[in-house]
């Protein structure tokens, strides 16, 4: 029988013995260092010129990019990589709460730490900016400045030129963690049913082949490694990816905005909101197959 009370101390558990875990706050450690790498030039430039920055245009620049969110993601394994927990105290909780609402506690602290960790990244974009910045709901005039580097601000001009007149840094911003907190808990959920099912390494295997095949379907390389040179077969092989790709349907920049065949905001949320539900589903699923380690090896199903 499914029990909220239930299903809501396990998640409590599970987060408690997480943030007692180093291999958290190494994730932590690490995204941080991501979002302050991918700033400084940013901020270097403002302060080069004396501009201002509003709040948000970090995150947004930094993370409308395909590879930042990789690499973002991949810091996401260390915490993932002690979930969930397969061990006695874990088969003990199983027995006393169920298994059906110990499986839904994983994926309620799946959705929990996958939302917490794409708030950090936030709040560790705009705490790097703080000084010089802007709370204006409008783009700064960084912004301008740099439509005279395109070659080193490639993403933030395409932001820019996409959206000025259709949205504002706030707005942009909110699209932009959505898009990145959905493609966090698609891995999350993967690593969940997978580990699940096969055990933990094989769920870390599972990631790891995600972010693999993601990197494979960027646009750029996959135009290049097929030897693509004719322009609308490009064009063909950019849908092909955009769509195909769960990293680039969480990339802001490879989405439509009335200009062309891209996947919309809206269509790319059902996309993988649907993934992630059919992922639950098959973490139940395999909730009667759980095999548990215990201290000397033994295994229990």
């Amino acid at each position: 029988m499914y029990s909220l009370r239930n299903t809501l101390a396990c998640a409590a558990w599970n987060l408690r013995l997480l943030s007692k875990n180093i291999r958290f706050y190494l994730g932590l450690v690490l995204g941080f260092l991501i979002c302050f790498f991918l700033t400084q030039k940013t901020i270097s430039l403002a302060e080069t010129f004396g501009t201002n920055i509003q709040l948000m245009e970090p995150f947004v620049w930094c993370f409308s990019d395909s590879d930042s969110v990789l690499f973002a993601s991949l810091a996401l394994l260390l915490p993932l990589s002690q979930m969930p927990r397969l061990d006695a105290p874990a088969s003990y909780l199983v027995f006393r709460a169920g298994r059906r609402n110990w499986v839904f506690a994983q994926a309620v602290t799946a959705v929990i730490v996958s939302l917490l960790y794409t708030f950090f990244l936030l709040a560790a974009s705009c705490l790097l900016t703080l000084g010089n910045v802007s709370l204006e709901n409008r783009w700064s005039d960084t912004a301008t400045v740099m439509s005279f580097a395109p070659e080193q601000f490639e993403v933030a001009l395409t932001v820019v030129r996409r959206t000025i007149k259709q949205t504002a840094p706030y707005d942009c911003a909110v699209s932009v963690f959505l898009l990145l907190a959905q493609y966090m808990l698609l891995l999350s959920l993967t690593n969940l049913a997978v580990s699940l099912r096969f055990g933990k390494r094989a769920g870390m295997n599972a990631i790891i082949a995600i972010s693999f095949l993601s990197y494979v379907l960027t646009p750029e390389r996959f135009m290049v490694w097929l030897g693509i040179e004719n322009e609308g077969l490009r064009y063909v092989a950019n849908l092909l990816a955009a769509w195909l790709s769960p990293l680039q349907h969480a990339t802001y920049t490879m989405h439509g905005f009335g200009y062309d065949r891209l996947p919309s905001l809206l269509q790319t949320h059902c996309l993988l909101g649907g993934i992630n539900l059919v992922l639950v589903c098959l973490c139940v699923a395999a909730s009667k197959q759980i095999r548990f380690l215990f201290g000397r090896g033994e295994t229990y199903e």
